[in-house]
């Protein structure tokens, strides 16, 4: 093992080395691998409210409209979320999944639609999978910790999966699951993991030989309530301490963490939060705030 440097050492290299315009970790270029189902799916939708619109223009029994309200909500399921329909129940103040399980709200959307939208049986390849693209980052939970345990195997760290193999494996990385609970992580490493939020688990546990660090990862793009919000959890996170020596990692990827350490010039908040990280790393030395050139550096000197 390299000798590990002080975390100042690291938090240049991360000011010194940005973060690429584009991370292939969090880019999904492809077309979605279930694209014709859900053309297939926003198709049967169309055709289904159509025939409910035509249904009731020649003035059809209700009884027999209702019967297509029951099909239109066995049809909405696992690949409707691309329809304009579907779309037009989140502009209703409402779920897919709350609209097909009540046929009464189910009408008065459908209703609700017909009144305010154009209805055609056209479903484009393209349309559809825009709306695919507009969801991506609901994809990108688990993409951190996949970078980062991605960076580490390829320093010979090897990802394990329960306690005994944790424990005899001296280069290793876990996720935080059902069994390294944030109970069993405080019970089996001794630590308190004391933030505020009281249940709060964090991403990553890494091991080499006698040193072990406990890590946050997060990817942030722009600044805003929520993204503020998670600044604060990895601020608080530098700021703790263990009593037998572990050790806390905050990473932050994305263009935010390129203006965060960005420097001088920055308006007051991006200063305070700046200024906070350095006073907390200067508190507690045995924690490190990286972005990913500084973690890698500081996983090649773990080895």
């Amino acid at each position: 093992m390299k000798k590990i440097r002080d975390n100042l050492y690291y938090y240049k290299i991360s000011k010194s080395h940005q973060e690429k315009l584009l991370d292939d970790f969090y880019v999904f270029e492809e077309k979605h691998p279930d694209l014709n189902k859900y053309i297939k799916n926003t198709v049967e939708i169309k055709n289904i409210l159509i025939t409910i619109r035509t249904l009731q223009i020649k003035k059809e029994k209700a009884r027999v409209i209702n019967k297509y309200f029951l099909e239109l909500s066995k049809n909405i399921g696992k690949y409707s979320n691309c329809s304009e329909f579907a779309c037009f129940v989140n502009a209703c103040d409402n779920i897919l999944e709350g609209a097909k399980n009540e046929i009464k709200l189910l009408k008065k959307i459908t209703e609700k639609y017909f009144a305010k939208r154009v209805l055609n049986e056209i479903a484009p390849e393209e349309w559809v999978q825009a709306i695919l693209d507009a969801n991506s980052s609901r994809k990108k939970g688990k993409c951190g910790e996949n970078k980062l345990i991605h960076i580490l195997k390829k320093q010979g760290f090897n990802e394990v999966f329960g306690w005994d193999d944790f424990f005899s494996t001296d280069y290793c990385v876990v996720r935080f699951s059902k069994k390294f609970s944030l109970k069993n992580v405080r019970k089996n490493l001794k630590v308190k993991i004391k933030t505020k939020k009281q249940n709060k688990t964090l991403d990553l546990i890494i091991k080499a030989k006698d040193i072990i660090l406990l890590c946050e990862a997060k990817h942030l793009n722009t600044s805003g309530g929520e993204q503020d919000k998670q600044i604060s959890e990895l601020i608080e996170i530098l700021n703790l301490s263990e009593n037998n020596g572990v050790s806390y990692i905050s990473f932050l990827d994305g263009k935010y963490s390129n203006i965060l350490l960005g420097g001088n010039g920055q308006g007051g908040k991006i200063n305070t939060q700046r200024k906070e990280i350095e006073r907390f790393l200067n508190n507690h030395p045995a924690n490190f705030w990286l972005n990913t050139a500084g973690f890698e550096r500081l996983v090649s000197d773990l080895r």
